[in-house]
């Protein structure tokens, strides 16, 4: 009986699919190479950014160096005596002169101790109050006269009554520096609530979530980059009400009190105004945490532009 004929190739041939798999094959292994080696390299926005970042640091130290010389000449040109202005290579002296003094570094902690206190304390009452002033209009209309009202005050006005409240010192500083970073960060957190989806806090709540947690899902994560430039703009204003406090208080030690002592015995213009550099220096490394914070908690946002 004559067996029938078989379709397809044979054991020793190939046909049109065996000769497309190998080359299928290696396209795809190609491919997914290419998409390997495209992920590991750096978008084009990625090095923009990276270029963009290094530009501002240049100009920066370009600003620095230029401020610097331009006081030196101005104090070695014979325009201004050196007691009203040093020269900028004194100051710098002075200042490196002082991160090894035990007892400058022991008054730099003091005030250091004092702003952090009292920006954690205005931070853990200006949040809370600010997402319950944001999920409750009628409450935040209520309250917004007295906002208003207390928020002009300065802090440096308070500081009798702040004597004669707590007495100590160190809870003086605190509480003047609460008060006059807690209107940033609480008013940077309403106007955050503000821009929070409406449409995302309503699918929520179709979905069956309370107010907690449309407040801890939606509210609050879009809110958070707003309460960072909050919480940055508090620390600045809280170093400068902590060293005011110190120099119309006074106190045991601290900054404003090492500053004053300068100015005794005839005066060291060069200390004081070295002195002021350690406290503008500590304004920047806080910021500079700040914005890095701001960065890894929302990159979305700092990715487009927009950082906290």
């Amino acid at each position: 009986m004559n067996q029938p004929a078989r379709s397809g190739p044979g054991p020793g041939r190939q046909g049109p699919g065996a000769r497309t798999r190998p080359a299928r094959a290696g396209w795809t292994a190609g491919r997914t190479g290419s998409l390997a080696g495209r992920a590991r390299r750096p978008t084009a926005r990625a090095r923009g950014l990276t270029r963009h970042a290094w530009g501002r640091s240049f100009l920066g130290a370009a600003g620095i160096a230029g401020t610097l010389l331009l006081v030196e000449l101005l104090a070695r040109g014979g325009l201004f005596d050196e007691q009203a202005l040093p020269p900028a290579t004194s100051v710098l002296a002075r200042a490196a002169e002082m991160a090894v003094d035990d007892g400058f570094l022991g008054d730099l902690w003091i005030t250091v101790s004092a702003w952090l206190g009292g920006l954690a304390l205005a931070v853990a009452l200006a949040v809370p109050a600010g997402l319950l002033l944001g999920s409750l209009p009628r409450l935040d209309t209520a309250s917004l006269a007295v906002v208003e009202l207390l928020r002009p005050v300065p802090s440096v006005a308070l500081i009798p009554l702040a004597i004669l409240v707590f007495v100590e010192p160190g809870r003086v500083e605190r509480s003047l520096v609460c008060y006059a970073a807690l209107w940033p960060v609480l008013l940077h957190t309403l106007y955050g609530l503000r821009d929070v989806d409406p449409v995302a806090k309503e699918t929520l709540r179709s979905f069956g979530f309370g107010p907690l947690g449309v407040v801890w899902r939606v509210s609050l994560p879009s809110a958070g980059p707003h309460v960072v430039t909050g919480v940055r703009i508090a620390a600045s204003v809280g170093l400068v009400v902590a060293v005011s406090a110190e120099l119309r208080a006074g106190g045991d030690g601290g900054l404003g009190v090492y500053l004053l002592a300068t100015q005794s015995g005839g005066g060291r213009p060069d200390l004081m105004v070295a002195g002021a550099c350690w406290a503008g220096a500590l304004g920047v490394a806080a910021n500079a945490v700040l914005v890095g914070a701001g960065r890894r908690l929302f990159p979305r946002r700092a990715a487009a532009g927009a950082g906290p």
